[in-house]
């Protein structure tokens, strides 16, 4: 197996208001091979932001690893990880193919912005301003952003 990422026996627990501990990310064990498209679902309350945000290097971890490539996650990983959120705010009056340049010169390689407009099927809507985009198109739009480096 090439497992890109691994992650043993995750924990995470949270400080309530009530000075007891939550424990909103319970042991979670898994790996991702190279090429693999992975997603986490659940229903609310599951941990799988939480678990995102630790992959992220946004959380620390109560307990357990997180491997990238068998080395801990660290600034290899950040600058190879491309990620895409549920909700993510884009400057207001930005057209697409603007968002997808602007992302793009804030790497040294990145995809060519043409490959991802291919890609990703944005071609139709390249200048239309990106808060008037269909929940899928702009999803599309997000997905290219994340794939951009």
């Amino acid at each position: 197996m090439n497992e890109v990422i691994e992650v043993n026996d995750l924990v995470k627990h949270f400080q309530s208001n009530k000075k007891e501990q939550v424990k909103a990310v319970d042991g979670i064990s898994f790996s991702i091979e190279q090429g693999t498209c992975f997603g986490l679902l659940g229903p609310n309350g599951a941990g799988k932001t939480t678990t995102v945000e630790m992959l992220e290097g946004i959380v620390e971890p109560s307990a357990g690893s997180i491997l990238y490539r068998g080395q801990p996650i660290g600034s290899e990983f950040r600058s190879n990880a491309g990620i895409m959120f549920q909700n993510t705010a884009l400057q207001d009056y930005m057209t697409v193919i603007e968002a997808l340049n602007m992302f793009s010169s804030f790497y040294s390689k990145t995809v060519p912005v043409k490959q991802l407009i291919e890609q990703c099927s944005l071609s139709e809507f390249l200048n239309r301003d990106a808060r008037k985009l269909s929940g899928g198109q702009k999803q599309r739009l997000l997905l290219a952003i994340a794939l951009s480096f």
